[in-house]
């Protein structure tokens, strides 16, 4: 994979979490949009980076954005999984912080 494959990958997350959020209420909601804001930013910085994509940091992130939108995919036919998500998504922003660190 190279920096535009890992940018599409936080992006698609992005947006299917935004979607999440939209069709879920309270605390739920509230923490998908801030997930969905935090992704949107890592987006941005990486599509300004030069990425090493032979680095451990480069294949966990990877791994945790296809685990979170297979997730989210999942998530959205059946909403109580919401919560799943949460966890997952917040473990791939977290991947990609230590990319883009």
């Amino acid at each position: 994979m190279d920096n535009h494959q890992v940018t599409e990958l936080a992006s698609g997350l992005a947006s299917r979490i935004n979607n999440l959020a939209v069709a879920s209420l309270g605390a739920d909601s509230r923490a998908l949009l801030a997930q969905q804001d935090e992704l949107a930013n890592q987006t941005l910085a990486l599509i300004a980076r030069d990425l090493n994509a032979d680095t451990d940091d480069f294949r966990n992130a990877i791994v945790a954005l296809q685990a979170a939108t297979e997730a989210a995919d999942h998530a959205g036919r059946q909403l109580q999984r919401v919560g799943d998500t949460i966890k997952l998504t917040a473990k791939a922003i977290s991947a990609v912080a230590k990319l883009l660190a």
